[in-house]
């Protein structure tokens, strides 16, 4: 039976490079890839794939956007690419014996230790619920607001740490949320309500689809479809279905990634305020999914009608007109859209997310 192959090993040349060690040492990941793609040939995207991270994160961090501090992150990067355990201050990796030298080490019997308590201040699930029915919380317009500056809060904090953290909170409010949708509310905060357990659900999706969980990925985000649905929020549902593409590209089903983008272009476009920027980024995630299924000249006038659409914007980045402003965030590739409401709404409300486009968009960046 033939045996699976191993991961590629490095070059002793780069494991001796003082530049390699010294990066190894401070944990700088930005100039480890950089040399592990220059010297070794490994590219981003299997970087990605060899250390269990999306081909996104990867990005951030050679960009020198994000920081890697998890110790499993890192036993994961010194695993996937072969760098030495003591290298990244780690202990002696299993792959760095080998298998005919390695022996069984007898542990010493240890006694059980006894189970510490469970703090007796702090009430337990089914106690929360009970109490949950006797409260008569009536939400405001305050209450929405506050409850999208902590979307906003927790969608910054994503950037900076991960969501994986973040998770709990962010599932913790959105079971809030749904549970103060099914008392009668006034329409304007019942609308507010839907608009807000969208985001937090489709936050919850991407914080999975960043863990590559993609079954819980696609649970949340199909949650999100529906409470967007609701609210007939066609903007959202583009960026939810987009987000899907996305994840069906990275899951390698091309064609299920041609259907939910397209499914997104024809909610953008019956959708009152689409811009021509987030119609040539739906374009290009168009262009991925005809790559990805071998269909060049699909992908071709793909890219040819993104760039006809980005020809036709006209609108300033800073323009102050509502339901018409518009940001890019080069890492995720992100455009986002001010409301009607005239704010900002971070990146999740009516933002389109279609990913790096590396070898076109990224490249080019956006005007």
């Amino acid at each position: 039976m033939r045996e699976p192959s191993r991961p590629q090993e490095l070059p002793v040349r780069l494991l001796t490079d003082p530049q390699m060690i010294e990066a190894c040492r401070a944990r700088d990941f930005a100039k480890v890839f950089l040399l592990v793609k220059t010297h070794a040939g490994i590219y981003p995207s299997m970087i990605a794939r060899r250390c269990d991270m999306t081909p996104s994160r990867v990005g951030e961090v050679m960009a020198g956007r994000r920081q890697l501090l998890h110790m499993d992150v890192i036993e994961r990067i010194a695993d996937g690419l072969r760098i030495p355990g003591h290298m990244l201050g780690l202990s002696r990796r299993s792959w760095e014996t080998p298998a005919a030298l390695a022996l069984a080490e007898r542990e010493p019997p240890q006694a059980a230790e006894p189970e510490p308590p469970a703090p007796a201040a702090l009430p337990g699930a089914d106690v929360d619920s009970i109490l949950a029915l006797t409260a008569r919380t009536s939400p405001s317009p305050s209450t929405l607001q506050a409850l999208q500056s902590s979307i906003e809060d927790y969608w910054r904090r994503d950037d900076q740490h991960g969501g994986e953290a973040l998770r709990p909170a962010v599932v913790g409010q959105l079971r809030y949320v749904v549970g103060l949708l099914k008392e009668n509310r006034p329409a304007p905060i019942r609308h507010g309500l839907y608009g807000v357990a969208a985001e937090l659900a489709r936050l919850t999706g991407w914080t999975y689809f960043d863990a590559r969980q993609f079954n819980q990925a696609r649970a949340y985000f199909t949650e999100a479809l529906q409470f967007a649905r609701e609210i007939d929020d066609r903007h959202f549902m583009a960026n939810v279905l987009s987000c899907l593409s996305l994840q069906a590209t990275y899951q390698d089903k091309p064609a299920g990634a041609l259907a939910f983008v397209n499914a997104a272009q024809d909610e953008a476009r019956a959708a009152l305020g689409t811009t021509p920027r987030v119609l040539s980024m739906l374009s290009m995630r168009e262009a991925f999914a005809h790559a990805s299924l071998g269909n060049g000249g699909a992908a071709h006038e793909a890219i040819g009608e993104a760039h006809r659409r980005l020809s036709r914007s006209v609108l300033p980045l800073a323009s102050t007109t509502p339901g018409a402003a518009i940001t890019a965030d080069h890492g995720r590739q992100t455009v986002y859209v001010r409301t009607a409401r005239d704010r900002w709404t971070s990146s999740a409300r009516h933002a389109v997310v279609v990913g790096r486009t590396e070898g076109v968009w990224g490249q080019q960046g956006l005007p």
